[in-house]
């Protein structure tokens, strides 16, 4: 399995003049632009650009920014129904967002290292012991209780796979509370009724007057709020389990196959 690997002394290729970026950038420049984007992109996709929150950009071509202009227009307007929004120009004036686009395509080009794991073995261990498919949808197979993974390589990188596995709830991405997008669609529920009947699961719906759940075992519940005691909304627990009980090898080759979904590798 491979990851791509950025090599910043190597990013040279990123300061000339190409197809994808029109633009002749300065060193000093491009420079600049590496340090605009660790400043406002970095947390979300990784100081090197390898995902984390949001995708991974060290790939050789980037489906919604494949070229200069379109970059440009990604970074000011954002991305609709995504967890992408747009910097306005007040924060990143046109120069500057020219120098953020160059640094951000030039991650592309960039070597490539082997990371351990053995991706069929992984995909195995998703399918058996891991259990994922009780809880996650790849290519249309599994339940709906948590995210769908078919374009996971597309939009993680292999650390924060590997910091998800070990500890699930360490880095959700909290900040989007209040939003549409992220971590809202998936926001853990823990509910109890007036008969003291306990339900745990993933809110599908809500509205002033009811709550819908899908429950860990994948069954869909409606809830009338007045018939509820207690209304917790966990926005720092997950319901997927952590991978105490799994080797390292056994992680390794989980995340070499996590990464190849949506051609990641």
């Amino acid at each position: 399995m491979r990851l791509i690997f950025i090599a910043l002394l190597c990013l040279a290729l990123g300061r000339g003049v190409s197809a994808q970026n029109p633009l002749e950038v300065t060193e000093v420049g491009f420079d600049r632009g590496r340090l605009l984007y660790q400043s406002h992109c970095g947390r979300c996709h990784g100081m090197l650009g390898l995902g984390g929150e949001g995708p991974n950009l060290a790939r050789p071509t980037l489906p919604r920014a494949p070229d200069h202009a379109s970059m440009v227009r990604v970074i000011r307007r954002g991305i609709a129904g995504t967890g992408m929004e747009g910097v306005g120009a007040t924060l990143l004036p046109a120069l500057e967002t020219d120098l953020v686009a160059a640094f951000v395509l030039s991650l592309g080009q960039a070597a490539v290292i082997e990371i351990p794991g053995d991706a069929e073995r992984g995909r195995n261990l998703f399918q058996s012991a891991g259990d994922c498919y009780s809880c996650h949808i790849v290519d249309g197979q599994g339940k709906a209780v948590g995210p769908e993974l078919t374009n996971l390589g597309l939009r993680r990188g292999a650390d924060y796979l590997y910091e998800s596995l070990r500890n699930p709830a360490a880095d959700l991405p909290t900040a989007r509370r209040g939003t549409a997008n992220g971590f809202t669609q998936y926001l853990p529920i823990r509910a109890v009724t007036r008969e003291g009947r306990v339900l745990n699961g993933m809110r599908v719906n809500e509205d002033p007057f009811s709550l819908q759940l899908m429950t860990v075992s994948g069954s869909l519940i409606s809830l009338r709020k007045a018939d509820l005691t207690s209304l917790e909304k966990r926005f720092d627990h997950s319901l997927m389990p952590a991978t105490q009980d799994m080797t390292d090898e056994e992680v390794d080759d989980l995340v070499a196959y996590l990464v190849t979904l949506g051609g990641g590798s």
